[in-house]
């Protein structure tokens, strides 16, 4: 072995005990303030969580930007969301007005009130329905949604030892509510449970743990049917505007969308075909005088560059360059 080779072995050992050394004295340094960052961390991300729910909540409701009669639609739509999600819902078979699931399944499917927004929207551009309260209470009779629960018990025994190693096993219960069933304008669901226990230390949990849903039936099934029955939309069309619809609605669920173009006397309406073009209704004022044709539709389409079948989020016009 060369006089170099042994050298560098002895710098890389010197480095690598300078780094150990380093390691340590920055653990001991560091080692008091732990908890105080784990602290501040957790405190940083609970304040974030409020602060994100306070945000969603005053999305909801905030009609500062809206005029008073859409502030007053949106308002009687966010009131009748509410009822329309526990107007029907039961504990085996006893009702209740109530969402009850321990862990808030049914989040991510309930009605929201810009659901029925959007659904007064396609009637108002596809039958030049007035957007009040009586259209409301129409569309809403068809989306009372229904939610089932039973009760779990959960059990939890605990084992402690005394000063003679004496075991002694304590149990106690707690009762909570789980959802075995939904159905509402998301689709109809079923829950899946198992029963399992969980050893945690000197504890065992036992309980019903999710497994899975299952979706029987079409997703969107009585949107779909809606679509059909009363506005006589046709097979072909019902996937894509069932989309524009979801869509639509969670465009004002986030205050992402303006909601002026869902009042007949907004910048915004339905163009129609008169047999020789496309003519505004009168709401609207067509962008590209002379220039009529659609060269791709809003809807689900093939993209022409990248060959992906995808939302396409506008309404593309044939003309020139400069028009």
């Amino acid at each position: 072995m060369s006089i170099m080779s042994i050298k560098d072995k002895a710098k890389n050992k010197a480095k690598d005990k300078i780094k150990k050394q380093a390691k340590k004295i920055a653990f001991k340094v560091l080692k008091p303030f732990l908890p105080f960052i784990l602290i501040i961390g957790l405190l940083f991300f609970a304040v974030c969580t409020i602060i994100d729910a306070i945000f969603v909540q005053e999305v909801q409701t905030d009609t500062s930007d809206l005029p008073p009669e859409q502030a007053e639609i949106r308002n009687l739509c966010i009131k009748k969301s509410e009822y329309l999600n526990t107007c029907h819902n039961y504990i085996g078979s006893e009702l209740t007005n109530n969402l009850l699931d321990a862990n808030n399944r049914e989040n991510d499917k309930l009605i929201e009130w810009s659901h029925l927004y959007a659904i007064m929207a396609f009637h108002n551009m596809s039958d030049n329905r007035d957007i009040n309260e009586n259209l409301l209470n129409e569309v809403a009779s068809s989306f009372e949604s229904t939610f089932r629960y039973e009760k779990d018990t959960v059990t939890i025994e605990t084992t402690t030892k005394d000063e003679d190693g004496n075991e002694t096993t304590s149990t106690r219960e707690e009762e909570h509510y789980i959802l075995i069933e939904s159905d509402s304008i998301i689709g109809h669901y079923k829950y899946n449970y198992e029963t399992k226990t969980v050893e945690n230390g000197n504890s065992k949990t036992t309980s019903k743990v999710f497994t899975n849903e299952e979706l029987i039936g079409e997703q969107y099934e009585r949107l779909r049917k809606y679509l059909k029955d009363e506005l006589r939309i046709s097979e072909d069309d019902l996937d894509t505007d069932i989309q524009v619809i979801i869509q639509a609605a969670s465009g004002y669920y986030e205050g992402k969308e303006s909601t002026a173009w869902l009042q007949g006397n907004s910048s915004s309406a339905t163009i129609i075909s008169n047999g020789s073009g496309l003519v505004p209704t009168g709401m609207f004022i067509w962008p590209i005088p002379g220039y009529t044709t659609i060269t791709s539709h809003f809807g689900m389409r093939t993209h022409p560059i990248t060959g992906v079948y995808k939302l396409h989020s506008g309404t593309d016009v044939g003309a020139p360059i400069r028009c």
